[in-house]
């Protein structure tokens, strides 16, 4: 084992500004196997320590166990650097010394905010009789700070590197803070340019749909479509165009009588209307309505006022006629309504038959209701 001494400088309590000189000398194969040899500069203190009893220097009130206790000992007396960081333990360590009469007393304790916990105490009796050398002493000092002294230019040298290390990589960061600051402006001018490219090409198509002349039909269609009623379309206006096709080839030069009574089949909705508003009377009905009328010789009921039909006269020609004048109440209660036809029926019935013919109706004797039985 390698013998390493060191000179310790312990402060004294009972006298200020006094400190005594510890000179720690290893002596057993053991780390805490040490010889103290203390002086006030007047007398020398001996002291042996063996690891094995190391124990026995504990306070009373020390809670700590003995490899911690042995941990404090190296720390204190030998400076063994533990590895970082530094343990609970050995923060706030601190030794002192006090003369008593022939003896001195090293204390341990820790300072924890002004306030000291006592760990443990090593005695050293006075023994003149022990030879102390401080050449030698000093020489150790001188040894231990030029170790010191190397120890520190490492650190520095270390330092300065990592100082130098630091500033360059403040440099690096510096030029790509401003990099990225140069970057994001040339973004945001980009897109300004291309936001203000896109405003003026939507201004100038706002200005091309505001001269444009546009369908209001197509509009709407386009509306309708958007809002889901574009399929919808208004079914009058079909129907009015084809009935007015049918009309139009119904109407030829020459026309037979079938031809002009199937055009009857083309009237407008509201002939169709009115006519609904009359009962409807089969063939058979008719012609039991006339033997009826014959036989009890009374004449048929006038036609309803504003009664618009359309039949054939005695010349096979289509017209239409018009009643006009007041129904007398007695009749609108008594008497039922003519014999009308719709002209999709009579088309039928004329088409069973070998020639035309005109159901003869008993009339009151008026003009008007020949023109109305010539109707029907």
């Amino acid at each position: 084992m390698t013998e390493t001494r060191h000179v310790l400088r312990i402060r004294r309590t009972d006298s200020d500004g006094e400190h005594i000189l510890v000179q720690v000398i290893p002596s057993g194969n053991k780390a805490l196997d040490l010889k103290l040899v203390a002086s006030e500069n007047e007398h020398v203190y001996p002291a042996t320590i063996t690891e094995s009893k190391v124990k026995a220097l504990q306070a009373s009130n020390y809670s700590g166990d003995l490899d911690e206790w042995k941990t404090i000992l190296r720390y204190i007396l030998l400076r063994h650097q533990p590895a970082s960081p530094l343990p609970d333990a050995l923060q706030g360590l601190e030794m002192v010394a006090a003369l008593s009469g022939t003896m001195i007393t090293i204390t341990l304790r820790k300072n924890i905010g002004g306030i000291h916990q006592r760990l443990g105490s090593i005695k050293l009796e006075q023994n003149d009789a022990e030879a102390i050398d401080f050449f030698d002493w000093a020489g150790t000092v001188v040894s231990s700070s030029d170790g010191l002294r190397d120890q520190l230019d490492t650190l520095q040298a270390s330092a300065e590197l990592q100082r130098e290390q630091v500033a360059r990589l403040n440099r690096q960061l510096d030029e790509l803070v401003k990099a990225k600051k140069e970057h994001e402006d040339e973004l945001l001018q980009k897109f300004a340019a291309l936001l203000n490219a896109k405003k003026l090409k939507i201004r100038d198509q706002q200005r091309l749909l505001a001269g444009a002349k546009v369908d209001p039909k197509i509009a709407a269609a386009v509306s309708g479509s958007r809002n889901g009623t574009g399929d919808h379309r208004e079914a009058g206006d079909s129907r009015n165009a084809k009935r007015k096709a049918e009309r139009a080839s119904a109407e030829p030069d020459g026309a037979s009588e079938d031809e002009v009574i199937a055009e009857g089949g083309s009237i407008g909705h509201d002939d169709l209307m009115r006519e609904q508003e009359t009962p409807l009377q089969t063939e058979d009905d008719a012609t039991e309505g006339d033997d009826d009328d014959d036989e009890t010789g009374f004449d048929a009921a006038p036609s309803s006022p504003r009664t618009v039909g359309r039949g054939v006269n005695s010349k096979n020609k289509a017209i239409e006629a018009t009643s006009h004048g007041p129904t007398s109440k007695h009749s609108d209660a008594g008497s039922p309504p003519p014999r009308r036809e719709l002209p999709f029926a009579r088309k039928d019935v004329e088409a069973k038959r070998p020639e035309p013919k005109v159901v003869p109706v008993v009339a009151s004797g008026d003009d008007d209701d020949d023109e109305t039985d010539d109707e029907l």
